[in-house]
């Protein structure tokens, strides 16, 4: 996995909902800004086989095959949004 680098990582106001995001992509994250809010969701670490001199490490390698979605977030943020849309009216 290519390391990336992000020179400005901060693209969204610390006092409202984000607006955009980094996108992931096979290899992880990419310094490519997307549109729209991300999904939440979580990396499931896989930690390297047992070794009896070795100490153990998880492996740091967060691609899409190991994000698992966060549904019930997921879901609380489609009804605050509806809840704050109407708000506005």
């Amino acid at each position: 996995m290519a390391d990336t680098v992000i020179e400005n990582p901060i693209i969204n106001h610390p006092y409202a909902a984000p607006e955009r995001h980094f996108r992931f992509d096979e290899d992880g994250i990419t310094d490519h800004v997307e549109e729209g809010r991300r999904p939440s969701g979580y990396f499931v670490p896989i930690p390297a086989s047992r070794k009896r001199s070795a100490q153990l490490q998880l492996a740091t390698e967060w691609t899409r095959d190991r994000l698992r979605p966060n549904d019930l977030v997921n879901q609380l943020r489609s009804q605050l949004e509806g809840v704050s849309e109407a708000g506005r009216d």
